[in-house]
């Protein structure tokens, strides 16, 4: 996208596509942290502690999912070109605070939580797909969910491989 539009229509594009993910992610109770490139850093459950936070995740997952294809029509509708998204979501214990230099300091996450859940993002594109969640965030969820697993795979970093569930709907949005 960026290689064939020019700054304005990447910036434009980017504006409206992150400005609807975050309604998504608000929504939810979510926290955006950051926002790196064409990448959108979210957690749940942090600072706040939610005991639902891996749900309201998914369910963010899902909303964004609707709010990508609501957008896409538009983008459609005035001949520009639709948008994808991968979404990863995992669920574990992070170190969460204030990092960063002492003169700039910078809320973040930091852990292997997080770091599989960047893995995890970057397996939607081996199975074509728009969400997975790691068995850990599956076995929080209280089976209202359409969940397809996945084969296990391995992960840069990781010795062991890891299952993911591929998020095909929720049965309350039928």
């Amino acid at each position: 996208f960026v290689e064939t539009h020019s700054s304005e229509e990447v910036v434009h594009g980017m504006r409206s596509y992150f400005t609807r993910m975050e309604e998504a992610i608000r929504g939810n109770d979510g926290l955006i942290l950051q926002y790196v490139g064409d990448e959108i850093e979210t957690v749940f459950g942090v600072p706040l502690w939610c005991e639902n936070h891996a749900e309201k995740a998914v369910r963010t997952a899902i909303a964004m999912r609707r709010e990508l294809a609501a957008l896409n029509k538009e983008r459609e509708r005035d001949g520009l070109t639709p948008f994808r998204h991968g979404i990863g979501i995992h669920t574990g214990q992070v170190i969460a605070g204030n990092t960063g230099s002492e003169n700039r300091p910078s809320y973040a996450l930091i852990g292997d939580t997080v770091n599989l859940a960047s893995r995890i993002q970057s397996l939607t594109k081996t199975f074509a797909c728009d969400i997975l969640a790691s068995e850990e965030t599956v076995k929080q969820l209280n089976g209202s969910f359409q969940l397809e697993k996945e084969p296990e795979q391995t992960v840069k970093g990781y010795s062991k491989p890891i299952t993911v569930y591929r998020v095909t709907d929720h049965t309350e949005d039928k």
